[in-house]
């Protein structure tokens, strides 16, 4: 139920430059963390993002009623699938073919919450792949603070329905 500010550096986790990482150079955002995820590192943090991937629990493609394998590559999702089919350092491409992606199925299936979940990805996130950045816990916004999980001194936390 944290909330943290994360602020990117331009730099990407991974080993090649990265087009979106080198875009989002100094832009911030704050997020809430819902749970504590497993396999990823100290210091990362999992955004849970329309057309990125449904990751190992998949529970995603029967509630929104989509073919799993039109939702890209399981870790990666749309993003992945367009870096496969062409070249990783052309953007204006990449961000392009997960447009497609994000038409093609959420607009092909009348989820437009997701279908605009995935443009802000490309839009304001520039398809960045696995970025770094810097983050400090922060108080938690009113238009986060009502929403996702209630954070008391009780040792269980609900989930907001």
């Amino acid at each position: 139920g944290k909330c943290y500010q994360l602020q990117f550096t331009g730099q990407s986790h991974n080993p090649e430059p990265d087009p979106g990482s080198t875009a989002m150079a100094g832009k911030t955002m704050i997020v809430q963390a819902i749970n504590i995820g497993t396999d990823v590192v100290g210091g990362q943090f999992d955004l849970l993002v329309p057309g990125r991937g449904v990751g190992m629990y998949d529970a995603c493609s029967s509630q929104w009623g989509v073919n799993k394998a039109e939702l890209g590559e399981v870790y990666g999702g749309f993003l992945l699938k367009c870096q496969k089919q062409g070249d990783r350092q052309n953007h204006a491409a990449i961000k392009s073919c997960v447009m497609q992606s994000c038409m093609n199925v959420f607009e092909a299936h009348g989820l437009s919450e997701l279908a605009a979940g995935c443009k802000w990805f490309i839009d304001w996130f520039q398809v960045a792949d696995n970025p770094r950045l810097d983050y400090k816990e922060v108080a938690c916004p009113a238009e986060l603070s009502g929403k996702g999980i209630m954070r008391t001194a009780a040792p269980a936390n609900m989930c907001l329905q």
